[in-house]
């Protein structure tokens, strides 16, 4: 009975890849990349309180992660506190001011296409940083008049990227293996773009008249006279 219980543990190790998944340890991340990028890309704003929620615990952790790093690197509080409070702090900031979250992603999208279209503007150094402010604090005001449309595009950006991904480990590899770096980018823009634009499109389409709305306050018990 031992042997067949120690047997079964390991069968069960999960520790390397190999025992895992053997040799097609490769398609599976190429396949849950797939499936968790078309759930970013399809259902991103359908379900827009569930991936705010996740989006804020993820950023919050990162956050609090950066935080005991710079901070307190030497202190005697473990990295996990740091992490755990900022990830819950992060996602209900996320989940409650969706405003504020519209805001920061019309600055993040701004900032980060100024930093890939004109480098030479952005680059680093004090006018730089200065440039990076300014394309923030205007993609910041966009975010406030538009948060729908940003948290829409983000979420078919990373519903993209990771599909892009996906696909190029289970399919392009294997067509690109011997093609120069210039063949591969523009084979893999190919994809990406089609992707991208067609999650904008069907997230617009599907949620028309629809808009990010302050989370309703709990209704209040009746007055007993």
């Amino acid at each position: 009975m031992i042997a067949e219980l120690i047997q079964v543990i390991e069968r069960l190790n999960l520790s390397h890849q190999q025992s895992f998944a053997g040799s097609h340890f490769s398609e599976i991340i190429a396949l849950m990349s797939i499936v968790f990028g078309g759930s970013f890309l399809l259902f991103g704003w359908k379900h827009h309180e569930y991936y705010l929620g996740i989006t804020g615990f993820l950023v919050g952790g990162w956050a609090g992660l950066l935080l005991k790093t710079q901070a307190s690197s030497a202190g005697t509080v473990a990295p996990f506190l740091y992490v755990g409070v900022c990830a819950v702090g992060g996602a209900f900031v996320a989940v409650q001011f969706r405003q504020l979250i519209g805001m920061l992603l019309g600055g993040f999208t701004a900032a980060v296409f100024g930093l890939v279209l004109a480098p030479s503007i952005f680059r680093p150094g004090e006018h730089g940083l200065v440039a990076v402010s300014a394309a923030f604090l205007m993609g910041g005001g966009l975010g406030a008049m538009f948060p729908k449309f940003f948290f829409v595009f983000n979420s078919a950006l990373i519903g993209s990227v990771f599909i892009t991904y996906g696909v190029s480990i289970a399919v392009l590899t294997s067509f690109t293996g011997g093609a120069g770096p210039n063949v591969k980018a523009i084979v893999h823009l190919l994809v990406f773009l089609p992707v991208l634009l067609f999650g904008i499109l069907y997230q617009m389409i599907t949620s028309q008249r629809e808009e990010i709305l302050p989370v309703p306050a709990a209704p209040h018990p009746p007055a007993q006279s």
